[in-house]
């Protein structure tokens, strides 16, 4: 450790890993500075549904994880005067055999989960009524889920911490050289740290680009939308296809009957791992999607059939007269392959990655820092 009355800590981008990282450190007595190379977080902390999903995550520690987290973000944000809504989540079952997958995920994760129903058709209709009325048979409803702006979440808790917590953000600095306990910027200052925390995707391949390539790692790259604002004020909406994207549904008795089934019925949206997520933001915009295309390169065409595809899927499952699409956007994420939840990894000493939750940043960040922290100041 360097010579000094309180510890210091480097996390390297601003984004909800970053974030989270600044704050544990911090709360564990750290001095914490918070470097970022934009002017403001722009990457995929931003283009998400700012959805915190405690129901996609399995139950033990993730599930946990993501509900420490949930808790951590209510927090925040009535601390911070930041918009957030407690909406619950409800998933549309809309045949038969995902009415029974239902079953079986109520029957096995209700003893783990509060707040989890399954609700028949009227009561769904009830709770959402732009479900499509032809197509569905049920849902299952969960309380646990929180939707914050993630735009402007992201971007207004750097603020929050600085003034609460004494954390000191760099932005417009870009870290060009990362030595144990010392960065270099683009300025060509130098800044010194017990401990340097590096959470800023993928730009762990500029900055070392050997660990990059050794690692067990995919590139996601995702197609979004945002519709023009809407009418009816909905709860976070998941459908059917969720069953083969969350670990919460994994070995479920009819899983491998319903792959089979989603194959031969919905072959494009399978293949481009297309489930339909819909959160709703206080202007009553929806934010849409999403798909998920692995490979270490990803062209930034953002293709219009991959959009068709997800907006096919909603109409089969919602009902909503004259969607106006206002925005399309793409976003890329570090994806694991090696069946791991997180890449946090000491790479020279005193120099840590964090990394990697699957797209679960919003609901795992919190707690994944908290699960973490013990591994870097023990």
């Amino acid at each position: 450790m360097l010579p000094s009355s309180q510890p210091k800590a480097i996390v390297i981008g601003a984004g909800i890993l970053g974030l989270a990282y600044a704050r544990s450190l911090k709360l564990a007595g750290f001095s914490v500075d918070v470097f970022e190379r934009s002017a403001k977080a722009s990457g995929s902390s931003i283009r998400n549904f700012g959805m915190v999903w405690p129901i996609g995550q399995p139950k033990g520690t993730m599930l946990d994880r993501a509900m420490r987290t949930r808790d951590i973000w209510i927090n925040i944000c009535k601390s911070a005067n930041i918009w957030h809504k407690q909406t619950g989540s409800v998933q549309l079952l809309s045949n038969i055999l995902e009415l029974e997958l239902g079953k079986e995920f109520i029957e096995r994760e209700n003893p783990h989960r509060p707040k989890l129903q399954l609700l028949n058709k009227e009561q769904t209709l009830s709770v959402l009524p732009i479900a499509h009325k032809q197509n569905t048979h049920g849902s299952i409803y969960s309380g646990t889920e929180i939707i914050v702006e993630a735009r402007e979440a992201i971007r207004l808790i750097p603020e929050y911490f600085a003034e609460q917590l004494g954390i000191r953000f760099h932005f417009n600095t870009t870290v060009t050289e990362v030595q144990p306990h010392r960065i270099k910027t683009s300025t060509q200052k130098t800044y010194e740290a017990d401990i340097i925390v590096i959470c800023s995707g993928y730009e762990i391949n500029l900055l070392f680009p050997e660990v990059f390539a050794a690692a067990p790692i995919t590139i996601s790259q995702l197609n979004m939308l945002r519709s023009a604002r809407i009418s009816q004020t909905i709860p976070a909406v998941c459908a059917g296809l969720s069953f083969l994207h969350y670990g919460s549904y994994e070995k479920l008795p009819s899983s491998a009957i319903y792959k089979k089934w989603v194959t031969d019925n919905y072959p494009a949206q399978h293949f481009h791992g297309i489930h339909l997520l819909i959160s709703q933001n206080y202007t009553n915009q929806l934010t849409i999607g999403d798909s998920h295309d692995y490979g270490q390169h990803h062209d930034p065409f953002q293709s219009n059939d991959v959009d068709q595809h997800i907006i096919d899927y909603l109409n089969d499952v919602l009902d909503i007269p004259n969607l106006s699409i206002a925005q399309r956007w793409t976003g890329q994420y570090l994806k694991l392959t090696n069946g791991k939840s997180e890449w946090f990894e000491q790479i020279e000493k005193g120099i840590f990655i964090a990394n990697g939750p699957g797209g679960a940043g919003m609901t795992l960040g919190f707690g994944m820092a908290e699960d973490t922290i013990s591994q870097m100041i023990g």
